[in-house]
């Protein structure tokens, strides 16, 4: 449960800190590595079902989406 937290809290530290640029690619990678974390530690060791295991997928699916959306966000804002 922390892991899916921290990839969720650094997904949104991605939209805080846009102004910086730098902070995408470095607070983008950490929710994708936080989300596979806390993905793998739900379904180790155990059978769990569909449901349970694409919930554990959405904070790593989260942070995936983010990168690009935070990356058009600054190109239309260089762009405007």
């Amino acid at each position: 449960m922390l892991m899916a937290i921290l990839s969720l809290l650094c997904s949104l530290m991605v939209f805080v800190l846009i102004w910086a640029i730098l902070p995408i690619f470095i607070f983008g990678a950490l929710g994708i590595y936080f989300g596979w974390k806390s993905y793998r530690r739900v379904t180790a060791g155990r059978p769990v079902g569909p449901l349970r295991r694409l919930l554990a997928l959405l904070p790593m699916g989260i942070a995936i989406a983010v990168i690009p959306l935070a990356l058009a966000l600054v190109d239309a804002g260089y762009r405007a």
